[in-house]
C-alpha cells in the first residue's frame, strides 16, 4: 500500500513539475561554463591587449567612468590581477538596485561597452532562476525544486532492489529491451546515477528561494546568518524633505584620495589577490565593501570579505575564507556547491551532465505516464459501459420485473464477450438487461428474476470456469424454488472433450430441477460455431417478442503476418521433448497485455506437401486460383488439411481445394509483456507415435524459417489478466506454462510492482531452467521477492510443484491474507488439479472458492 501511494505521488509530481525542472536543468547545464564562454565570445570587450605602461590607478579609472556616464551610479567595480582583463563596472539603471555591466580598458580608461554574450547568459540565468517572470516565476521554480526532493527520494524507494550490493540491479541499462521496459530501465538507472547531484542541486538551489530554507542551512552549518545589506530607499512620507530622493550608493562618489587610501590599505593586507570586487558604502561616510579571491582560493566562490574606511584606510570586519569554520566555508560556497566547482572541474562536469539528464527524465517520465494512461483507457474501452459503472438502480428494478438478467461464466473471455453482445442486442430492441458474472449472482437475485439468460463455457473436461466454481459448488448444491423463472441457455464447449458443454448441461438440469422453465432447448456452440450463434439470436427474438438485429460474433483482431526473429532451444540435453523460445516482430498496431493468448495459423512445410503429391500427376508448381488469389497448388495445400490421397487426374483443382478444410489454429500463452517490443512464446515440440511433429509446434519450431512471416493474431484473455491492484502475486506453473507467468512478471517488474513469488516446476535443473538469466536478474533487482523452483528428476522420490505449495502453505496463506492473487499456468492434467488441491489445503476450500469469485485465483491451463 505504501509503495502504491509513493508511486502515485511520484508520477503526479513528475508530470506536474517535470517541464519546469527540464527547463531549469537545461539552462543550468548551459550556465556551467558561462564565465569561460562569455570571455571567449567577448574579445576586445572583456579582454584588452597588454601594454608596456602600467594600468591606471583605480581612482582615475573611476573618474573616467564618471566622465563617460555622469548620470549613472557605479554599483560595483571588478578588478583582476590578470593584465589582459578589462575592468568591470556595474552601472545603475534608473533608481533601482539593479544595473548593467560595462567594461573599461584598464590602461586608458576608455569604455569598451557591454558583452553581448554576458547579456545572453544573464537572460539564461533569469530563465533558470525564475523563468524570466520575477515573483511568480521564482515561486514556480522554488516549488518544482522542492518536488525534486520528493521525486529523487521516492524514485529511490520505488526501485530499491532486494540485493542492494548487486551493481547490475542499480546501474545496468539493458539495451535489448524495447518499449516501456526500456524506458523504465533508462529512467530508473539514470535516476540512480544522478540522485546525489540532484539532491545537492535542490538543497543549494533553495538557498535563493526561501528565507526559511536559507536560515535552516545556516543553522545546520552552525553559522550566524549575515544581515543582508539593502540599498538606500526613498524617505518615508512625512519626513523632512519628503519628495526628494535619498542619496544612493555610488562608488564614483568616493574622492580620489579616499579611493587611493582604501586601495593602498587593501593591497597591503592582500597582496596576492586574483580578483577583487569593490562596492560603495551603503550610507554616507560608511566603509567601502571589498570582496576578493586569494590565489589559494579552491574555487571561484571562496570569497573573503572586509570593510575599508575610505578616509583612514582602517580595516574593519575582516572575514577570510581560509579562517572560516567548515560550516562557514560551505555556506560561503553555496554557489560553487550548486554548480559543482566546489569539487573542481570534475564536479562541474558531473553537475552539467546531471542537469542535461533532466529533460530525459521529463520525456521518459511522460512517455511512461502516457503509455500507462493509454493502456488504462484501452482496458476500460474494451468493456461496455455497464461493466465499468454497473447498471443504474432503475435498470435493476426493471430487470427484476420486465427486464432480463444475463449471467455469464467465462474462462478465456469468449462467453463474457457474447454476453455483452447479447445485452447490446436486447438494449437495441428496447429490452432492459442486467449483466452479471455467475460469481456475483446470489440466491436472492436469482429468486427475484423472471427472465434470465445464461451464457456459460465449460472448462477442461466438463468443469465450470474458475470464476463460477463457488456458484457451482455452493449455490448449485442447494435447493431453491424458481417456479417463476423462464430462462434460456447458450453453452460453449469443445466436442473433442468427452463431456462436451458439461457445465452448461449441468446448470440447465439444475435450473429445471428448481422449477425453472426453459424457453427453448439449450443451444450448444462447438468451438465458436457461427451457426449456433445465429440460432441463438433467432430463438431469443422469438421468445422475447422483439426481433433482434442479427450480428456476427465479435471475432477480435484480424490475423496478421508476424516476423519470426528469434528461435532458441532452451533445454538441450533434456530428457523431455525440446522446448523453444520464439520471438516475433509485431506488425503495426498490434497490442497485447500479460495473460493474453496468440492464435497461430500453422502451415505444412513445402517438403510435407511435396511428399503428399509425389506419385501424383499434379506438381507443386501447378497454378490454381483460390478465391480471388492466384497461387500454386503446393502453396494452397500448405494451409489445408491434407486428405488421404492426392487429387486424381482430370479433377477440378479449384473445386477440390474448396472442399478441403483449413488447418485449425493453435493457441499459445504469450510469454512477454506488450512493452517488451517482441511477442515471445515458449513452445514444446509434440511428437506423434510415427515420429512426426505436432502441427503447431512443428511449424513454429522447425517449419518456419527465421525471418519468415507467421500468420497469427492476439486474442484477449481477460480471465487471466493481471490483478487490478498492486498487491502481491503468487505465480505457480510447470513446463511451458512458465510463458504466461513470465509475461505477468515482466509487466509487474516494469511497473515497479515487486511483491511477486514464482513457484515453477520442471524436470532437471541442469537442462530445464527456462529463462534462468532473466528470472535471476529480476530477483536481483528486487522484482521478485521469492523464487522457488522444483525439479522432479533431480531427487528421489520426485517432488513436484504441488509438493512445494504444500510445504509453503503457511507463507501462501499469509500472502493471501495480505491481498495477494494466485495465478496458475501449465498442464491441465496432473499439475493443475494437484495444485488446486494443495491450495485448498493451504487456505481452505471455501477461501479458494472466494478467491475464484473475486478474480484473485485465475488459471490458464491446457
Amino acid at each position: 500500500m505504501m509503495k502504491r501511494l509513493w508511486f502515485q505521488l511520484h508520477w503526479a509530481f513528475g508530470i506536474s513539475a517535470g517541464l519546469v525542472l527540464a527547463v531549469v536543468g537545461l539552462t543550468g547545464a548551459m550556465l556551467s561554463y558561462d564565465d569561460a564562454l562569455t570571455r571567449a565570445f567577448s574579445r576586445g570587450v572583456m579582454t584588452v591587449a597588454v601594454r608596456d605602461t602600467p594600468p591606471l590607478p583605480i581612482p582615475e579609472l573611476l573618474a573616467r567612468v564618471h566622465e563617460a556616464a555622469p548620470d549613472r551610479r557605479v554599483l560595483l567595480m571588478t578588478v583582476t590581477h590578470t593584465p589582459q582583463d578589462a575592468v568591470g563596472v556595474r552601472l545603475s539603471v534608473g533608481d533601482g538596485p539593479r544595473g548593467e555591466t560595462y567594461f573599461v580598458d584598464p590602461y586608458s580608461g576608455r569604455m569598451l561597452g557591454r558583452s553581448q554574450a554576458d547579456a545572453v547568459f544573464r537572460f539564461i540565468m533569469d530563465v533558470h532562476r525564475f523563468l524570466t517572470v520575477d515573483g511568480v516565476g521564482k515561486q514556480i521554480t522554488a516549488a518544482a525544486t522542492l518536488l525534486l526532493f520528493v521525486l529523487a527520494l521516492s524514485g529511490l524507494y520505488l526501485r530499491w532492489p532486494r540485493r542492494i550490493g548487486n551493481w547490475r540491479a542499480w546501474f545496468h541499462i539493458d539495451l535489448k529491451k524495447r518499449g516501456r521496459p526500456f524506458l523504465w530501465n533508462l529512467h530508473a538507472v539514470i535516476g540512480t546515477v544522478v540522485l546525489v547531484p540532484y539532491l545537492l542541486s535542490a538543497t543549494t538551489g533553495l538557498y535563493w528561494s526561501y528565507d526559511w530554507w536559507r536560515g535552516m542551512l545556516f543553522s545546520i552549518a552552525g553559522v550566524a546568518q549575515p544581515v543582508r545589506n539593502k540599498p538606500a530607499t526613498l524617505p518615508t512620507r512625512g519626513m523632512q524633505g519628503a519628495g526628494k530622493r535619498a542619496a544612493l550608493p555610488d562608488l564614483a562618489a568616493t574622492t580620489a584620495n579616499e579611493m587611493a587610501t582604501a586601495w593602498r590599505s587593501f593591497t597591503e593586507q592582500v597582496p596576492d589577490y586574483t580578483k577583487v570586487y569593490w562596492r560603495p558604502a551603503q550610507k554616507p561616510g560608511g566603509p567601502l565593501q571589498v570582496t576578493w579571491l586569494d590565489t589559494s582560493a579552491p574555487h571561484e566562490r571562496a570569497f573573503s570579505r572586509m570593510e575599508v574606511d575610505a578616509a583612514s584606510g582602517a580595516i574593519r570586519n575582516e572575514d577570510r575564507y581560509a579562517r572560516k569554520t567548515t560550516g562557514g566555508q560551505l555556506m560561503t560556497s553555496i554557489y560553487a556547491l550548486h554548480r559543482g566547482s566546489f569539487f573542481g572541474q570534475a564536479g562541474v562536469v558531473v553537475m552539467m551532465l546531471s542537469s542535461l539528464m533532466m529533460p530525459v527524465f521529463f520525456v521518459t517520465g511522460w512517455m511512461l505516464y502516457l503509455d500507462r494512461r493509454k493502456k488504462k483507457r484501452s482496458l476500460a474501452a474494451s468493456r461496455p459501459i455497464g461493466a465499468r459503472h454497473g447498471p443504474p438502480a432503475d435498470a435493476r428494478d426493471a430487470c427484476a420485473q420486465d427486464g432480463v438478467l444475463i449471467g455469464y461464466a467465462s474462462q478465456s473471455g469468449v462467453a463474457e464477450g457474447l454476453a455483452w453482445q447479447t445485452a447490446g442486442m436486447l438494449e437495441g430492441a428496447g429490452v432492459p438487461a442486467q449483466i452479471q458474472p455467475l460469481a456475483c449472482i446470489g440466491q436472492g437475485q436469482l429468486g427475484a428474476a423472471r427472465r434470465a439468460l445464461f451464457i456459460v463455457s465449460t472448462f477442461g473436461d466438463g468443469e465450470p470456469p474458475d470464476s463460477a466454481r463457488r456458484f457451482a459448488q455452493q449455490l448449485m448444491n442447494q435447493a431453491m424454488a424458481l417456479p417463476a423463472l423462464r430462462f434460456a441457455m447458450l453453452s460453449l464447449g469443445d466436442s473433442h472433450y468427452d463431456r462436451f458443454c458439461g457445465f452448461g448441461r449441468k446448470l440447465d438440469g439444475w435450473l429445471r430441477a428448481q422449477g425453472g422453465v426453459a424457453a427453448f432447448d439449450p443451444i450448444e456452440v462447438d468451438r465458436g460455431d457461427p451457426g449456433a450463434w445465429a440460432c441463438w439470436q433467432e430463438r431469443l427474438g422469438e421468445w422475447l417478442g422483439h426481433p433482434l438485429t442479427v450480428t456476427k460474433p465479435q471475432d477480435g483482431p484480424h490475423f496478421q503476418s508476424w516476423t519470426l526473429v528469434e528461435r532458441d532451444l532452451l533445454n538441450p540435453g533434456s530428457i523431455g521433448l525440446p522446448a523453444y523460445h520464439l520471438a516475433f516482430r509485431p506488425p503495426p498496431g498490434a497490442r497485447w497485455v500479460a495473460g493474453d493468448l496468440v492464435e497461430v495459423r500453422p502451415r505444412h512445410t513445402a517438403a510435407r506437401v511435396g511428399t503428399f503429391l509425389s506419385g501424383s500427376v499434379w506438381a507443386c508448381n501447378v497454378a490454381v486460383r483460390v478465391g480471388e488469389r492466384e497461387t500454386t497448388l503446393g502453396d494452397a495445400l500448405r494451409d489445408r488439411v491434407l486428405p488421404s490421397a492426392a487429387p486424381r487426374a482430370g479433377v477440378d483443382l479449384r473445386d477440390w481445394l474448396a472442399r478441403l478444410a483449413p488447418l485449425p489454429v493453435r493457441e499459445y500463452s504469450i510469454a512477454s509483456a506488450g512493452d517488451e517490443g517482441q511477442l515471445m512464446l515458449l513452445v514444446r515440440q509434440i511428437r506423434h507415435h510415427d515420429g512426426t511433429l505436432g502441427l503447431g509446434s512443428g511449424w513454429l519450431t522447425e517449419g518456419a524459417a527465421l525471418g519468415e512471416r507467421v500468420v497469427m493474431r492476439v486474442r484477449a484473455n481477460p480471465g487471466f489478466h493481471g490483478p487490478a491492484t498492486a498487491r502481491g502475486m503468487i505465480l505457480i506453473g510447470n513446463g511451458t506454462g512458465l510463458a504466461g507467468l513470465r509475461a505477468h512478471l515482466a509487466e509487474r517488474v516494469a511497473q515497479g510492482q515487486q511483491r511477486n513469488w514464482l513457484i515453477f516446476g520442471e524436470r532437471q535443473a541442469a537442462h530445464d531452467s527456462f529463462y534462468d538469466a532473466t528470472l535471476r536478474a529480476w530477483q536481483a533487482q528486487g522484482g521478485m521477492v521469492r523464487l522457488d523452483r522444483v525439479y522432479s528428476r533431480d531427487q528421489t522420490p520426485g517432488r513436484y510443484v504441488q509438493d512445494r505449495v504444500r510445504e509453503a502453505a503457511r507463507d501462501i496463506a499469509a500472502w493471501v491474507a495480505r491481498g495477494a492473487s494466485i495465478y496458475v499456468c501449465g498442464s491441465l492434467s496432473g499439475m493443475a488439479p494437484a495444485v488446486d488441491a494443495a491450495l485448498a489445503e493451504a487456505i481452505g476450500t471455501d477461501a479458494l472458492l472466494d478467491l475464484s469469485a473475486q478474480g484473485r485465483y485465475r488459471r490458464d491451463v491446457y
